[in-house]
């Protein structure tokens, strides 16, 4: 119902500033309104149906998977990409021309990023693979639950931290499991619903939609983040039972840790 109301709100705030007859656009968006709406309640209730909240899915057995390998044993395996701890930026992009890191771009792909800045968005090609494989995992998943629905996206949270980048996040200067460029971290609580336009048609309705599409994508991620978390979980349990990746649960943090194991 929030969601509802949010929608008509911002669709009627948006009409108001559209040169032209206000009645028709006011019928318009009425219109709009009404279909936006009933798509997204429509999307929701069907992941409500479908998908399990974390709480009732999660049990003590696959919460101790998702912390049997600690962060010293993440520490062992990134320790394995040949990449020295890197103190700062002129470090990561020595590692790039030399081909060791590659940037990670997150568009047309199955995440974002959340809050991590630009110039630590690298990781070693073979991590790089390992996060698109968890994506694609992940959509797998959720497909498995219910055919048909739009994609979700979920965010990265921490990618490459030097030596100097950590001192300023915890005041001390000391090397990371994140300094190598070997993991990343999943975080549990923010995810993004790719919800489709009901509607494609005049520039308005293109203009109105595509701004809609990014609020709302967040919001419903939000409202049904307990759903997708379990997705999350079972995502990364699979891949890590397959000998494919090391997970380790954060709660404090609200992240898994994610270290991608080389091949056998």
């Amino acid at each position: 119902m929030k969601l509802r109301i949010i929608i008509c709100l911002f669709i009627a705030a948006s009409a108001a500033a559209i040169p032209g007859s206000y009645y028709a656009t006011g019928l318009w968006a009425a219109q709009y309104v009404k279909k936006y709406s009933e798509l997204c309640y429509s999307i929701e209730r069907a992941y409500i149906e479908s998908i399990p909240i974390y709480r009732d899915y999660i049990t003590p057995a696959l919460k101790a998977e998702l912390m049997k390998y600690d962060l010293q044993a993440h520490r062992l395996q990134v320790i394995k990409t040949g990449i020295k701890p890197m103190h700062n930026e002129n470090e990561i992009m020595e590692n790039v021309r030399q081909g060791k890191l590659e940037e990670v771009k997150a568009e047309d792909e199955f995440f974002y990023f959340h809050n991590v800045q630009k110039p630590f968005r690298y990781l070693t090609p073979r991590t790089i693979r390992g996060l698109r494989l968890v994506a694609d995992r992940f959509q797998d998943k959720i497909k498995a639950h219910r055919d048909g629905m739009p994609v979700v996206k979920f965010a990265v949270s921490s990618v490459i931290r030097t030596v100097d980048y950590q001192e300023k996040i915890f005041g001390k200067k000391f090397v990371s499991i994140h300094s190598f460029g070997g993991c990343f971290d999943i975080f549990f609580d923010d995810y993004f619903v790719v919800i489709p336009d009901p509607d494609s048609g005049s520039w308005n309705q293109k203009n109105i939609g595509s701004i809609l599409h990014t609020r709302f994508g967040f919001l419903m991620g939000d409202a049904l983040r307990e759903q997708f978390r379990t997705v999350l979980a079972e995502t990364l349990v699979e891949l890590q039972r397959e000998g494919l990746l090391y997970a380790f649960l954060e709660e404090d943090r609200r992240c898994y840790h994610i270290t991608i194991l080389p091949v056998k």
